[in-house]
C-alpha cells in the first residue's frame, strides 16, 4: 500500500472519541497564530475538521478551485456549493487575496515533505502565498 492511501486508512480508523480529542488538541495548538484573515478548508475524507471549531469565532476564508490547476479563497460568509471531489465550495464572488494565516490540510508529513492527494492545488497556491501556513494532519 502507498503512503498516501496508508495515511487516509489509518486517520479513517480513528474512533469519534480519539478524532474529537486530537481535533480540539491540533486546534489549542494552532490558536497562538490565528490572526487576520485565515484560510481553511471544509474536511472532506476524513481530514481533520478544524472549520468547525473556528467558524464562528474568525474571518475565514475558504477555498475554490478555479479549474483544474488553481485554487482561490473567497469569504466563509459566502453561499455554498458542492464542487469537484466532494468539496464544499463559496460561490465566490470577491476573492481575498492578502491571507494573513493559511491552514492546509496534509494527508501526511514525511520528513520536511507535505503530502496532498496528489493534484497540487495548494502547492501551487502556497508558492505565491506570503500567509504563515500551518499544516494540519492526525499524528497517525
Amino acid at each position: 500500500m502507498d503512503k498516501r492511501k496508508l495515511c487516509i486508512q489509518r486517520r479513517s480508523l480513528l474512533s469519534k472519541t480519539e478524532r474529537l480529542l486530537k481535533e480540539k488538541a491540533i486546534t489549542n495548538c494552532v490558536l497562538p497564530f490565528l490572526k487576520g484573515k485565515i484560510g481553511v478548508y471544509i474536511p472532506i475524507r476524513s481530514e481533520v475538521d478544524i472549520y468547525s471549531c473556528l467558524k464562528n469565532q474568525f474571518d475565514l476564508y475558504i477555498p475554490k478551485m478555479l479549474n483544474d490547476t488553481t485554487i482561490a479563497f473567497y469569504s466563509d460568509h459566502e453561499d455554498k456549493t458542492q464542487g469537484k471531489f466532494s468539496t464544499i465550495e463559496p460561490v465566490g464572488i470577491n476573492e481575498e487575496k492578502n491571507l494573513d494565516v493559511i491552514l492546509v490540510p496534509v494527508v501526511g508529513f514525511f520528513k520536511t515533505y507535505r503530502m496532498g492527494y496528489g493534484k497540487g492545488y495548494y502547492d501551487r497556491y502556497l508558492k505565491n502565498c506570503s500567509a504563515l501556513k500551518i499544516g494540519v494532519a492526525f499524528d497517525v
